[in-house]
């Protein structure tokens, strides 16, 4: 099996290398945005909780303790909307906004590198394909079209790359749209949590 693979990525050439690259790439995003999009590491509730019930019982440096020793994308908002607790509300929700597109560019790392490798790879196959096309027809010009099983050998290789490409495509396109609406949701809930938070500071939630 090792050396049927081994024989598949040479048969590609030059171009398989690439695909071979591209795919390991994308493979190292998607394990890492899955750690790392994770729940508990960017919207914990139990620390929103917590929080909130410090701020209820008037100890806000233990809320702000609380933040500081949970690093996630949702205690690092609230621990700005507490240092800034002092400011009026149209201002902290100025500074809350510019702390959340800090915290979704974090969110969104990487994941654009995967919708480049999906549309990429493909190309890259084709190019492969391409390539190997142009070599089986200057084998034909060389020998003729006599021997049949060796022109749909050529073809049968110069198609690999196009297979591997879709093969790569396919995964990173449906880990890029996965990703991308998991953080859109994770955007509107932490949006939620803050404007309930900057109430709790100014007193109009009980």
């Amino acid at each position: 099996m090792e050396a049927q693979v081994i024989e598949f990525i040479q048969q590609g050439g030059t171009v398989m290398y690439f695909l071979l690259a591209t795919s390991i790439l994308s493979l190292t995003i998607i394990f890492e945005r899955a750690w790392s999009l994770r729940r508990s590491v960017v919207i914990p509730l139990n620390v929103v909780n917590q929080v909130e019930t410090s701020v209820r019982d008037g100890d806000v440096k233990s809320a702000m303790t609380f933040c500081q020793h949970h690093n996630t994308a949702m205690s690092r908002i609230l621990w700005v909307a507490l240092a800034n607790r002092g400011v009026n509300r149209s201002v902290m929700k100025e500074i809350l906004e510019e702390s959340g597109r800090q915290e979704v560019a974090h969110l969104e790392r990487f994941v654009g590198v995967l919708g480049v490798v999906a549309a990429i790879a493909p190309l890259l196959g084709l190019l492969g394909t391409v390539i190997g096309m142009i070599e089986v027809f200057q084998q034909i010009s060389l020998v003729g079209v006599g021997k049949a099983d060796v022109l749909a050998g050529g073809i049968s290789k110069a198609l690999n790359t196009t297979a591997f490409g879709l093969v790569v495509a396919i995964p990173s396109m449906v880990a890029y749209r996965y990703y991308e609406s998991r953080v859109d949701r994770f955007v509107l809930e932490i949006e939620h949590h803050a404007l309930r938070f900057v109430e709790l500071l100014k007193g109009e939630r009980a």
